[in-house]
């Protein structure tokens, strides 16, 4: 399917579904809160991820965008991935039930490493393999605020793995949950879902949120239309308190607990005849958590805050074989003033150390197995207004030192023009970098070539494998990017980035290693290693385009689309993992006081990569809330099409499911506030 015959068919039925929409008497639906959210209120939304204090969207001199747990119910996501297909440049492939490709502005994989994701500013990048375990973070819908996605490098304050973007997922304030809430789901995707909320006041000063959920997923269907025996679960339970002991000090303490239990095919290597072999890999993961912050208001333009949490993961994966044991301290502080009342100034710096235990054998085996890091930073950036405020310029550097891949500096230049009250213009330039993980110690070994054949006439299984280099650097990107925020007229707002991506020292290279005899269970095999060295560069470019127009009070119509070209000089395997194209239209209509109706429509492009073909799709969603603090809803996911693969195989990496194909599925929901 070509890009403009999926456009065609998008507009059918884009048309279909209005024209259902609007079928009946509109009324004013004030029991839901997003028919309340005018563009005004969008536009004036603060966000703290672009500049790490509170600014209006309209302000920020980057591509940002927000998804409020409104807009998030109301697509019928289930999970945090399939939320994050709503966001322009959000690149979002599932490979099987249990996990997905989420990137941003391309270098899409299995483990997208180029990044930075967190939840209240607790980081859920995982060190091993460069990327997050989207299954095990499943937080619920519930208990979001808000998702604040910045598309752009955010080394400049976020340091290190920050290249593309940043993904804050914020939680809500406990004094917004005082009450008992309970949810339950069944369908034939999500089988099960059940959240139980518990929110009250502990003092005058201080209330608090305990929750718990527990979540159940069938299994999908491999091409073949075998099992792919990729069922899982998923169960949590979290505790949030917020504390105002003075008018000028605000605490948050958080901990939480959660274990998944998974599964998947997965291709694996044998030395012995057939030579490889196809597993039930179960995965088995948990951990638990305690973030902690501390704000101080010192004065009507300073103030300063201090973050710390403890995070403890286990991991236990049967293909390949490996279990690993992590336990991350970090603690960051942060000071906001304003010096000689003209300049904003935020600085600061932290130190985090990661505590590594590993068990690996032959498939995925990595030396040293046991390994402590530690990372410190600085940081500070200034901006000042000119021409009565209508001209904003920002200038910042971060400094970071990682105890194996050395120091590394992050500067950037911002600037925003606000033209008028309801236009702004603005540009950066900036840098990141991303420090190597499974690259500079593991030896990733997904292939057997059989003895006695001629690509091996030995008398040896010989085994290719990609090595490690523990001398590689950093990654680095230097990003071009400009965009305009605005608002046309009173229904309808624009939003427009476009961004030039330069890549250095990219880890997608390598060089033949030295030729061995090795053994692995008693059995002898030869060892034919590539080792990765930081020769590949690149060049990505592409633009954004969103928008958001109400033809009429009760109906709302989001509309993106994103174009991303890459140009990566390195072997063959390394572009097409992330779509050229990608268009979704989003639709809230408030069919009456009760009643509501909402759909998501959306195109992906082909990823030729990875065998994955384009496709459109369409998840549509009915709700009825007969009283207040009572909604049923009833979601169906993929009603378009059913049976096809977002993602495929693509370059070694470990561990690799293998991929299934989606399907069509209906859920029905019950929520309750007592």
């Amino acid at each position: 399917m070509d890009f403009f015959a999926a456009i065609r068919n998008a507009g059918f039925w884009t048309a279909f579904l209005s024209t259902l929409a609007i079928t009946g008497p509109a009324r004013s639906a004030e029991i839901d809160p997003i028919s309340r959210m005018s563009l005004e209120y969008l536009m004036n939304m603060e966000v703290t991820t672009v500049s790490k204090q509170p600014e209006r969207i309209q302000n920020a001199a980057a591509a940002v965008s927000v998804l409020t747990r409104e807009e998030i119910q109301r697509s019928g996501a289930t999970t945090l991935p399939d939320a994050l297909r709503l966001v322009p440049g959000v690149n979002v492939a599932r490979i099987n039930a249990n996990s997905w490709a989420v990137s941003i502005r391309g270098f899409n994989s299995r483990f997208a490493n180029k990044l930075l994701v967190m939840i209240d500013g607790r980081s859920i990048y995982s060190p091993l393999f460069s990327g997050v375990f989207w299954d095990r973070y499943n937080v619920p819908i519930s208990d979001i605020d808000r998702i604040e996605v910045v598309r752009g490098p955010g080394g400049t304050l976020w340091g290190a793995n920050a290249v593309n973007g940043v993904i804050n997922i914020i939680t809500r304030h406990s004094s917004e949950t005082q009450n008992t809430r309970a949810e339950l789901s069944v369908g034939t995707e999500r089988l099960g879902d059940v959240f139980l909320s518990q929110g009250s006041a502990l003092s005058k000063d201080a209330t608090y949120r305990l929750s718990g959920n527990f979540s159940s997923y069938a299994a999908s269907d491999l091409p073949d239309g075998s099992d792919a025996g990729d069922d899982w679960y998923n169960g949590q339970a979290n505790l949030r308190v917020d504390w105002t002991p003075t008018g000028m000090d605000e605490l948050l303490i958080e901990s939480g607990v959660n274990q998944v239990t998974a599964a998947g095919k997965q291709t694996a290597p044998s030395l012995s005849a057939p030579y490889s072999e196809t597993r039930d890999g179960e995965i088995d993961r948990h951990g638990l958590y305690l973030n902690g912050k501390w704000t101080r208001q010192l004065s009507a333009t300073s103030n300063f805050s201090l973050q710390g949490f403890l995070d403890y993961r286990y991991m236990d994966l049967e293909a390949p074989d490996l279990g690993e044991r992590r336990t991350t301290a970090d603690a960051q502080f942060q000071h906001n003033s304003r010096v000689a009342s003209e300049i904003d100034l935020t600085w600061g710096g932290g130190y985090r150390a990661i505590f590594s235990d590993l068990e690996s054998e032959y498939e995925l085996e990595i030396d040293p197995e046991d390994e402590t890091f530690h990372i410190y930073n600085a940081f500070a950036q200034a901006s000042r207004g000119f021409f009565d405020d209508r001209v904003e310029l920002t200038i910042g550097s971060k400094i970071e030192h990682h105890s194996q891949s050395g120091s590394e500096v992050q500067p950037s230049v911002r600037g925003l023009w606000n033209v008028t009250p309801r236009h702004a213009l603005w540009g950066a330039v900036s840098t990141a970098a991303r420090t190597p993980g499974i690259e500079s110690n593991a030896t990733v070994r997904n292939l057997v070539v059989p003895p006695g054949t001629p690509n091996n006439p030995s008398a040896l299984p010989l085994t290719p494998s990609v090595q490690g280099n523990p001398e590689l650097d950093a990654e680095r990107v230097t990003a071009y990017e400009i965009g305009y925020h605005g608002r046309l007229l009173d229904e309808l707002s624009v939003d427009i980035a476009g961004f030039v991506n330069e890549y250095d020292n990219l880890l997608l290279s390598s060089d033949a290693g030295e030729v061995a005899v090795r053994t692995a269970s008693g059995i002898a095999y030869i060892d034919s290693p590539v080792v990765i060295n930081n020769q590949a560069e690149a060049r990505t470019f592409g633009m954004e385009v969103s928008g958001v127009w109400e033809p009429m009070s009760s109906w709302r119509l989001r509309a993106s689309y994103s174009w991303l070209h890459e140009d990566i000089e390195a072997p063959a395997g390394a572009e097409g993992n992330a779509p050229e194209h990608q268009a979704a239209l989003q639709s809230f209509y408030d069919i009456d006081e009760e009643w509501r109706f909402d759909s998501v429509l959306r195109f992906v492009d082909e990823l030729s990569n990875v065998g994955a073909d384009a496709y459109v799709n369409l998840d549509a969603r009915l709700s009825w809330q007969p009283r207040a603090g009572l909604e049923i809803a009833l979601t169906g996911r993929n009603l378009i099409d059913s049976g096809y693969l977002e993602y495929g195989v693509e370059r070694p990496v470990s561990p690799i499911p293998q991929a299934s194909e989606t399907a069509r599925s209906v859920m029905l929901s019950v929520a309750a506030k007592f």
